[in-house]
């Protein structure tokens, strides 16, 4: 069974790996959503500046710059709430939290993007993140609510299982948590970030089930 240390050290690593890809596959998305009438409705002066300041953000982000990155974050959410820049801009601010062990922050910044983004995309993946983030907070029932809410639009669902692994496995239920993983190893693509972490996690709670006198002396 993993600690509260490990589990934190997995879900920091699994930020880490995952969020590039999730930031490039929403910013492929805005072309098609402000490609609606509804963002012409927008002053271009506006569209300018959330344009700009999304760029500098994405820009000091890749460089590494946690700092001015945060800053122009901060300025999406409280100047153009209305815009997917702004729950991106949350999003990278809950990862910088999680890197801190700042996780009641990260859990704020998770949260705000489930109350203010009407994106099914977006509100998903704030949703698996969450999720993480209360496993690691003991939180397993606001976890497993979070991850049916998910599972019930059918997106994420290799993630989705090994979520659900991890919360079994920290409570003790080492069947279920190894049903759940197994699930998860079906449904992540063979070169999937992470798939290898969820076949070690599979393999350390099958081996809590094998007989004692299978057990190494």
């Amino acid at each position: 069974m993993e600690t509260e240390d490990q589990q934190l050290e997995d879900l920091k690593k699994w930020w880490k790996e995952n969020g590039s890809s999730i930031i490039t596959g929403v910013v492929l998305g805005l072309a098609i959503l402000f490609g609606t009438r509804s963002w012409f409705a927008w002053q271009e002066r506006t569209a300018q500046n959330a344009s700009l300041i999304y760029s500098v953000m994405m820009r000091e982000a890749d460089s590494g710059d946690t700092r001015v990155a945060s800053e122009n974050a901060a300025t999406l959410i409280a100047d153009f709430s209305g815009t997917p820049y702004a729950s991106i801009a949350a999003l990278l601010l809950a990862r910088y939290r999680i890197e801190d062990n700042e996780l009641e922050a990260a859990k704020a910044q998770l949260q705000w993007v489930l109350d203010n983004e009407s994106s099914d995309e977006l509100r998903a993946i704030a949703s698996v993140r969450l999720a993480r983030v209360l496993v690691s907070l003991a939180d397993y029932d606001g976890a497993l609510a979070l991850l049916d809410a998910v599972e019930k639009d059918g997106s994420q669902q290799g993630i989705v299982s090994e979520i659900r692994g991890d919360i079994y496995s920290q409570r003790g239920d080492s069947q279920r948590a190894v049903d759940a993983y197994s699930e998860a190893l079906l449904l992540l693509p063979a070169g999937s970030p992470g798939r290898n972490v969820v076949l070690l996690k599979y393999d350390d709670v099958l081996a809590m089930l094998a007989p004692a006198e299978d057990q190494p002396q």
